[in-house]
């Protein structure tokens, strides 16, 4: 269903239209709530957003205002996600549609129907499984690989904190700790440095491990686990953003170029765990900072490096973007001295 495309100029609050619009008036507007069944906060039917047909690939949780699609298309996401794939735009023309829907009472393109409770189509209620016969196929939960990735619901709590890698990478105890590093020595990151990632919110969503040191044959240097989209979070940006507003935020390639920048007082930086930012990546920055907020780029000192930061700066249109050029002779940030970080910067 497409519909009378919004400028892509006008000024949106991304923060407002995902606080004030919901799911429930999105698929009324769309007219697919007749098509979806009810089961307390959950509703599933067929994906609309690849026209499938499985009675329960799409799924939308209305206490998260989020939908999942555990079908062919496999995405998800919020009510701008949503927009954005029903009607082929971006982002930032789809959050523009829905102020202009929802947001805007002067506009001639309103909301077809005003906010309200969702209506039960007349079906039976298929019962919610209880926790000893819930389904554990992969068609039932493979969350992490179909929508955002979901918070985990442990946490490591075994972790050697007194690994000398971490020493010799030049970290010290407060660093470690304020991290939550440590030497893992059970399950998928046995014998790995755990690094534990969060989403914007603050929620524990993964842990990433680091062999410390050069891995015997068969290792990975690095370890993610398996459903994991490092592309949907950008590491420490929840708290890069409790910093204060005015400051610049850095963006680094890697962990332990975040964690030295931490480390020398370059406290509101964050780590794209890559040389590229994918569009959620894009969307979380755009979204969480004020338009024309200063944005430092500090990148490895090489050919993926130094492209990946022009490129970069280019999506980054909308802030006050400056590339930071490492001294001669320094590979990445992380072998940056504590007296060379702030020339750097200069």
């Amino acid at each position: 269903m497409k519909t009378d495309q919004a400028s892509p100029n006008g000024f949106v609050d991304f923060k407002q239209v995902k606080a004030s619009v919901t799911m429930l008036q999105i698929l009324e507007r769309y007219q697919l709530v007749e098509t979806l069944r009810q089961n307390g906060d959950r509703l599933s039917g067929p994906c609309p957003i690849h026209k499938g047909k499985n009675p329960t690939a799409f799924r939308v949780s209305i206490s998260k205002n989020c939908f999942n699609c555990f079908g062919s298309c496999a995405r998800g996401g919020n009510v701008i996600d949503f927009v954005s794939l029903m009607e082929g735009v971006g982002f930032r023309e789809a959050a523009l549609l829905l102020q202009q829907w929802f947001l805007d009472p002067s506009s001639d393109g309103g909301p077809a129907r005003s906010k309200k409770a969702v209506r039960k189509p007349n079906r039976a209620k298929k019962p919610e499984p209880s926790p000893s016969t819930a389904p554990t196929s992969v068609s039932e939960e493979p969350i992490a690989e179909a929508g955002p990735n979901p918070p985990l619901t442990f946490e490591l709590k075994t972790l050697k904190t007194d690994h000398p890698y971490l020493f010799q990478r030049g970290l010290e105890p407060e660093t470690i700790e304020h991290f939550g590093l440590g030497l893992c020595s059970r399950g998928m990151l046995r014998g790995y440095i755990a690094i534990p990632i969060h989403n914007r919110e603050g929620e524990l969503v993964a842990y990433a491990g680091r062999w410390p040191g050069d891995p015997p044959e068969g290792n990975a240097r690095y370890k993610l686990p398996k459903g994991f989209r490092k592309s949907q979070e950008i590491f420490n940006l929840h708290r890069a953003l409790e910093e204060e507003e005015d400051t610049p935020l850095v963006i680094v390639e890697g962990f332990f170029d975040c964690f030295t920048l931490w480390q020398a007082g370059i406290t509101k930086c964050v780590a794209l765990m890559g040389c590229t930012m994918s569009e959620d990546q894009l969307f979380l920055l755009t979204e969480s900072l004020p338009v024309g907020s200063s944005i430092e780029l500090l990148f490895d000192n090489d050919e993926a490096g130094i492209h990946g930061a022009e490129v970069i700066r280019a999506q980054l249109g909308e802030f006050a973007v400056r590339v930071v050029t490492l001294p001669e002779g320094i590979r990445q940030p992380d072998e940056l001295s504590s007296d060379q970080i702030p020339d750097a910067f200069a």
